[in-house]
């Protein structure tokens, strides 16, 4: 698991008034079989030490820590959810005041206003990123320039904050 090359897989599904957004980083999936497969090869290792000698059954501690830290990671939730950095998120896209498009990297960005909950002001500068298949991205542009046709289009580089 790379702290430099991180992969994030992001889903997307549109519907009538929202863009579902769901994503996460595989990196943590590939853990699990490694510790099952750890304690399940090294609790045999450790058994035929026992059936050597018996006063190594203190041996086992290794073996079965590892085996029941993999079933708590197997089948806890929250953790699968702390350690993949899933991300849920709703995008109004009919809210949107600008799109932008930037052709090059296949990324369209609905410009949408929100209140801050701190000082009440209205935000202006928020850009959600959808990042799209290059095959699809004039398709899903003209799909939004037909549902918002009054919404100005914007070519060209903007800055990314996302995931």
């Amino acid at each position: 698991m790379s702290m430099t090359h991180q992969t994030a897989i992001i889903v997307y599904r549109l519907t009538e008034k929202r863009i579902e957004v769901f994503s996460w980083k595989p990196q943590i999936d590939s853990v699990k079989p490694v510790m099952k497969w750890t304690a399940i090869i090294s609790g045999v290792g450790v058994l035929f030490l026992v059936l050597v000698n018996p006063n190594l059954i203190i041996a086992a501690i290794g073996p079965v820590s590892i085996g029941v830290m993999a079933a708590l990671m197997g089948n806890s939730k929250g953790y699968h959810s702390m350690a993949r950095n899933q991300m849920e998120d709703n995008v109004a896209w009919r809210d949107a005041q600008n799109i932008y498009a930037y052709s090059k990297r296949s990324i369209i960005g609905l410009n949408l206003y929100w209140q801050h909950p701190e000082t009440g002001k209205e935000m202006k500068n928020f850009v959600k990123a959808i990042f799209i298949p290059k095959e699809k991205y004039g398709d899903v542009l003209s799909f939004l320039q037909k549902e918002l046709p009054h919404t100005p289009v914007i070519e060209g580089k903007f800055d990314v904050y996302h995931v």
